[in-house]
């Protein structure tokens, strides 16, 4: 569209259009960048990396970073010199290859990672492992002498597994995703929290793919896609992902969503381990998530943050790191939209000459104590990127800038510094890793257009292999977010011959009933023809079809009866499959199956439901419903809950859809889900579990059951309170809220009336959940979507939050029902109560025992307080004395007996000792048995684990015939196979 200046239009104005759109359009600028003047710029970075390299190893050697304006080192994330490791392939991105066959030969040498030490898990894996396997595909081009096998062997390679394998510790949690930190010794710390930033949780991808394909264990591959897989589950309804996570329980414990800092690279891996691993899968996740953030974070191509629930605004900001997402937008090839965006970017650099944390988009002002710039690679890394893919010269002229204020403003005599405040330039003494490993390295690839690792594949170098001849160093380069670039082709090379084969193939394909397919042919043909007559309008042709078989069955029966007598004879039989292999085990096992299975159905036929299957026509039609459609909120609250109490789920069904919450068991026990998934029910038994689950889990956490520490005899009375106040809850029965808070306000104790309190909230709870009919909605559409391949349902809420609430809709609980809720609850706290009864009366036996005043009293005063083998040394010493008169004489020769040390001045105003007898130290041990230890790792059963959770994150395409009636008669046929296919 042309537009039209008029006369009176001020030449001000006209450069400000000008500009404007050079910015938000990528037209070239004025400013022309001829091929001599890039190189000068590329030798301007060399000689700027030069400087900060040459000033760590003269000064810092021995340590993780540079200090630039005291001119020392100091460590930050592990102790092992991170700088030198990080630094290392941009020597080989720069041509010096001299350096770098030399820091190599020095890794290799004296590099050592059994230490003990508390680590980073993100930040070891994204600088060690990354900087490692990256100067191992590049020591070809360095001129390394190669150990035979490279790519898929060599020392650097081997290094990094090493560091890779004391990572795996952090992911044996209960949902998959890792802790923050290792101890590359000992594994997690002891007492280690389990709360993380979602990025630690979702950037492994890169260097455990690549460390798998090139080694071929699929373990370090298998347990970043769970990380991933687990994380993604714990969305938000809206698709949104909180800043930080429990790993062990899944809750999310910052609750602002943003593609900045604690997230941004969870992100940056869904796109380039896409392409890096081949799996087309992780793009679909990064644009399903990128839809969510162009829906709530987008505005006027800034990105703020959010609320993850609700979508919100909560911060108006722009950070420094979330300058990469222009750069991710160039890859999937979105640039016009990158480039508006990086427009905004580059006018906060030029107002203050760098990026500060936090930029207030609304004041238009860097935040305060947010001004820091730790010279970050953000921002120039979407420029090399958005230059490669659109050549706008405007990003070298940005490049430029660049260059120009780090050196004006952050050189110093050893190297580059952290810039304090980008308003006036100060500098603060730390020169952070990445300035070398990230910044310099992009700043050299936007300059040198030439440099090998911009190859996109079109050529590269046979190498021979054992196996096969390959093609390394063909690239695709990928990025890393560390800047440590992974050859895609090297990893091809190695994944053909050296993968577990058994891992990565699709078992199921090669499971019996898989294998066993084409003899099943014909039974096929049966089942497509077959049409199941148990849909609700057949409900009652169903059984009386299952009453004439039965009537046919005993007729022939008494016809043989009839027939007289017949000689039988028993005979053994030898059953074989078709590859010559005994199979009557498994022919005994598949009848016994089928009966045990025959007589669960007739149980359930016999039950109190009567059966009448879902389908998903019925969810379809309970979808449709619309608040208009009912004349009042009690109209739309009965019509839920017939729609819930009519319609039934079988075994099966509630297995193989995975609709119980598995977060359920780590309160409440594996009990929960054998009682979830024992038998046929309604939706609305399912349904009303869930919520008593829930209930429990709830008033559990707020009782503190999990948590409380205290000694024995504090432990008891509480525990015993409690019980009380859930024996006696007539006290509260049919009482509301407001009718209560005079009654606890009266309370004797005030811990009783905390008790009560929280008992309350978590009936009123249930209750409130009893007639929520989004949350059954709700409760529906995950049926829905687990047991079909549509990717989502829109909730129309038939009740408003108003309405729910309302009083007259709330059911009191009779006192039976009540307790009967909260039975989880009180198995817990009944079974707490009696273990710490237990111990008092241990502890008041060992109080309890006789003191012989011998001569030995006096040197028995002198020993020190014993352990609880010396407990157990000493009585049986005194038993086998009673026994026998020779041992008796031998033992007491050197007695062996507890006494209390007589206390100190300084301990007499203390009351009793801290530490307590053995018998108390048992008793802390017992009350914090809930408190997560550390066991020896085992890689195979963290291996066999993931591997087990991954099982249900792969692609099922359902069909709408998933919720099906009784299995068909015909699959009786198969009882002699291994498998029959459960969906039937």
């Amino acid at each position: 569209m042309q537009q039209q200046i008029t006369p009176n239009a001020g030449y001000p104005c006209i450069l400000i259009c000008v500009l404007l759109l050079l910015l938000t359009t990528g037209v070239n600028c004025q400013k022309q960048y001829s091929k001599a003047r890039k190189l000068e710029l590329r030798e301007d970075v060399r000689r700027m990396f030069q400087h900060a390299y040459e000033g760590y190893l003269r000064h810092a050697s021995n340590y993780d970073e540079l200090r630039p304006l005291t001119c020392d080192g100091h460590d930050t994330w592990g102790s092992y010199s991170l700088t030198l490791i990080d630094a290392l392939d941009t020597l080989a991105t720069m041509g010096n290859f001299t350096e770098f066959r030399r820091v190599t030969r020095f890794l290799e040498e004296k590099m050592n990672f059994d230490r003990d030490i508390n680590v980073s898990v993100f930040e070891t894996n994204i600088r060690i492992v990354g900087g490692l396997l990256s100067a191992h595909l590049l020591s070809k081009r360095a001129g390394i002498e190669l150990e035979e096998g490279w790519p898929c062997k060599g020392p650097l390679l081997r290094l990094a597994e090493d560091v890779a394998r004391r990572l795996l510790p952090a992911f044996d949690t209960n949902t998959g995703m890792p802790y923050g930190t290792v101890n590359l010794r000992y594994g997690v710390p002891k007492g280690e929290t389990s709360v993380t930033c979602t990025a630690g949780v979702g950037t492994f991808l890169i260097e455990f793919g690549t460390l798998s394909r090139l080694t071929g264990n699929s373990i370090y591959e298998e347990v970043a896609m769970q990380a991933v897989h687990a994380l993604w589950g714990y969305r938000s309804p809206i698709g949104l992902f909180g800043n930080h996570i429990d790993v062990q329980s899944g809750r999310w414990t910052a609750l602002d969503s943003g593609i900045g800092a604690g997230v941004d690279s969870l992100f940056e891996y869904l796109v380039k381990a896409s392409v890096l691993l081949n799996r087309p899968e992780l793009l679909e996740l990064f644009h399903e998530a990128r839809a969510a953030i162009d829906k709530y974070m987008r505005k006027e191509d800034w990105y703020v943050w959010v609320g993850m629930n609700k979508g919100h605004v909560t911060l108006p900001v722009f950070q420094s790191l979330e300058a990469f997402w222009p750069g991710i937008l160039s890859i999937i090839g979105d640039t016009e939209p990158a480039l508006r965006t990086i427009s905004r970017y580059i006018g906060v650099w030029k107002k203050y000459g760098f990026l500060p944390e936090f930029y207030n988009i609304a004041a238009g002002e860097a935040s305060p104590n947010r001004e820091v710039y730790p010279l970050r690679p953000e921002l120039i890394e979407s420029a090399m990127y958005l230059y490669r893919a659109t050549g706008n010269e405007y990003l070298l002229e940005l490049g430029e800038h660049m260059l120009e204020t780090l050196e004006f403003s952050a050189k110093t005599k050893c190297g580059y510094a952290t810039i304090r405040n980008v308003v006036t330039h100060e500098k603060e003494n730390r020169m952070e890793s990445f300035f070398l490993a990230e910044t310099s390295k992009y700043l050299y690839l936007l300059f040198d257009e030439d440099n090998f690792l911009h190859n996109d594949g079109s050529g590269g170098e046979l190498l021979s292999t054992e196996d096969d001849v390959c093609v390394v160093m063909a690239g695709a380069y990928i990025f890393n977010t560390e800047a440590h670039p992974m050859d895609m082709s090297a990893l091809h090379c190695c994944h053909a011959h050296k993968e577990d084969i058994y891992a990565t193939l699709d078992l199921q394909r090669f499971s019996p009933r898989a294998i066993f397919g084409r003899s099943r042919e014909r039974q096929v043909a049966v089942q497509d023809q077959w049409v199941p007559q148990c849909h609700p309008e057949n409900y009652e042709y169903y059984y009386k079809e299952q009453d004439n078989v039965q009537r046919q069955e005993s007729g022939r029966e008494q016809g043989r009866e009839q027939s007289g007598s017949t000689t039988t004879m028993a005979v053994d039989i030898e059953v074989f499959d078709e590859f010559q292999q005994p199979a009557g085990d498994v022919l005994v096992s598949n009848f016994e199956r089928i009966r045990e299975e025959r007589e669960l159905n007739e149980s359930l036929q016999r039950s109190e439901v009567p059966r009448n299957q879902l389908t998903v026509s019925d969810l379809d039609e309970f979808f449709t419903q619309r608040r208009d459609n009912f004349g009042s909120a009690s109209e739309a609250l009965n019509y839920v809950l017939a729609f819930m109490g009519n319609y039934t789920m079988d075994v099966a069904f509630i297995r193989g859809l995975q609709l119980y919450n598995t977060n359920f068991s780590s309160v409440l026990g594996t009990g929960a889900q054998k009682e979830y998934e024992s038998r046929m029910r309604s939706l609305w038994q399912l349904y009303e579990l869930e919520q008593q689950y829930a209930a429990n889990i709830r008033l559990i956490q707020g009782l503190g059951l999990l948590t409380f520490q205290a000694d024995s005899e504090r432990m008891r009375i509480y525990l015993a309170e409690v019980l009380d106040s859930l024996d006696k809850q007539d006290q509260l029965e049919e009482q509301h809220p407001q009718d209560l808070q005079p009654r606890v306000a009266n309370a004797s104790s005030s811990q009783l009336a905390n008790i009560r309190e929280i008992i309350l909230k978590a009936r009123n709870s249930y209750a409130i959940a009893m007639v929520n009919t989004t949350a059954m909605q709700e409760f529906a559409i995950r049926i829905y979507l687990s047991g079909t391949a549509e990717a989502g349902v829109r909730i129309h809420p038939l009740l408003e939050p108003a309405e729910l609430t309302q009083e007259e809709r709330l059911r009191p609980l009779k006192l039976a029902e009540e307790r009967a809720l909260f039975s989880y609850t009180r198995r817990i706290v009944d079974f707490r109560k009696r273990m710490a009864e237990t111990v008092d009366r241990l502890q008041t036996l060992m109080q309890d025992m006789p003191q012989d005043k011998s001569k030995e009293t006096a040197e028995d005063s002198q020993l020190q307080k014993v352990d609880a083998s010396t407990v157990y040394a000493q009585t049986e010493a005194k038993e086998t004395a009673k026994k026998d008169q020779q041992e008796q004489k031998l033992a007491t020769k050197k007695p062996i007996r507890i006494q209390k040390e007589k206390p100190t001045e300084e301990d007499s105003g203390s009351g009793q000792d801290e530490t307590g007898s053995v018998w108390s130290q048992f008793v802390q041990t017992i009350l914090r048995k809930t408190t997560v230890q550390r066991v020896k790792f085992d890689e195979a059963v963290l291996l066999e684990k993931t591997r087990k959770a991954l099982e249900k994150h792969a692609h099922k395409k359902l069909p709408h015939h998933l919720f099906a009636c009784h299995r068909p008669e015909y699959i009786e046929g198969f009882a002699y196979r291994d498998f029959y296919p459960e969906a039937l």
